[in-house]
């Protein structure tokens, strides 16, 4: 396979990869050779400084410079020697990777706890709220022109009208999002949670809709995005007893908790594939909104 085609996060994601199955022996020494040879390039030639790597593409970085020194990165051969070398080297970093893995999984538990907290108060606050979810994405045939850079713009400038609170983001109480890279097609895309009054709001399928829109006008076009408040998919979950999405009231618990356990899919630490494998400076891949604020009717005034 050619990587030469493919951006920055998903060649990033492609060293990951081969890191990780590399450690775990679960692949040969040919396909650990080949992989070397057509990812090595590409991955030197989009390496930024500016950037923070995950440290599976570190132990990448540090291994493979210590086999090849200063040979320019299209004169290197991955031969059997070298290849030997890099499965040796790579060793001495599964230590650091697995300790940044469980720190991984430590702060998305965290965050669960967090974000639950955050649901719940929200919820008793007001006697009925309508949750909105939208995945925001690219289009396949548009994601390699996506960098961690771009992405990073796109979800500032969304937030920011998340933010204003105007036009299909008026009546929000509450939102959440979290940021991912897909474990199998490598995509960019944030996962989006927004809580809206449910006295002042009612058509989540239209809301959801017009959020989608808003990015796909933020990126271009070159977005895309996928609406979970579909009467298909509300029915389907229904039909389970497990709908956590749309209008939710306060006084019927299996909404609550429904609602509850569906937000925590922002924050599933099972998902460890699906970690960024580069950031932008001080980039973070997920928050929420605050509770307790200035415009939230009904509460006692902050202390100053």
């Amino acid at each position: 396979m050619s990587y030469l085609h493919l951006n920055q996060p998903q060649v990033v994601s492609n060293v990951d990869k081969l890191v990780r199955g590399t450690l775990s022996n679960k692949l040969g020494f040919e396909e650990i050779r080949n992989r070397l040879n057509d990812l090595y390039h590409p991955f030197m030639n989009t390496l930024d400084e500016e950037l923070g790597y995950s440290e599976t593409a570190n132990a990448f970085i540090y291994s493979t410079n210590s086999i090849v020194g200063d040979s320019y990165p299209c004169d290197v051969f991955w031969d059997h020697d070298k290849t030997q070398f890099f499965i040796d080297r790579l060793s001495y970093y599964e230590n650091a990777i697995d300790v940044k893995d469980n720190l991984w999984r430590d702060q998305e538990i965290a965050n669960k706890a967090e974000l639950e907290i955050y649901i719940r108060e929200l919820i008793n606050h007001y006697s009925k709220l309508l949750f909105v979810y939208v995945d925001l994405k690219y289009t396949r045939e548009e994601s390699h022109l996506v960098d961690i850079e771009t992405f990073h713009a796109h979800m500032n400038h969304m937030r920011d009208l998340i933010g204003n609170k105007k036009t299909c983001f008026e009546h929000l109480q509450g939102y959440a999002w979290a940021l991912e890279q897909g474990d199998k097609n490598d995509g960019l895309h944030c996962h989006l949670l927004l809580i809206y009054d449910g006295s002042k709001r009612q058509n989540d399928y239209y809301l959801g809709k017009e959020v989608g829109e808003k990015w796909r006008h933020i990126t271009d076009g070159v977005g895309t995005y996928y609406n979970w408040n579909t009467s298909s998919n509300k029915w389907k979950y229904d039909q389970q007893n497990l709908l956590g999405m749309g209008m939710i009231y306060r006084n019927n618990s299996l909404e609550v908790e429904n609602a509850v356990r569906t937000a925590s899919y922002l924050t599933k630490p099972e998902k460890s594939g699906q970690q960024l494998k580069a950031l932008t400076p001080n980039m973070r891949t997920f928050g929420h909104g605050t509770y307790r604020n200035t415009n939230r009717r009904g509460l006692p005034p902050i202390a100053k």
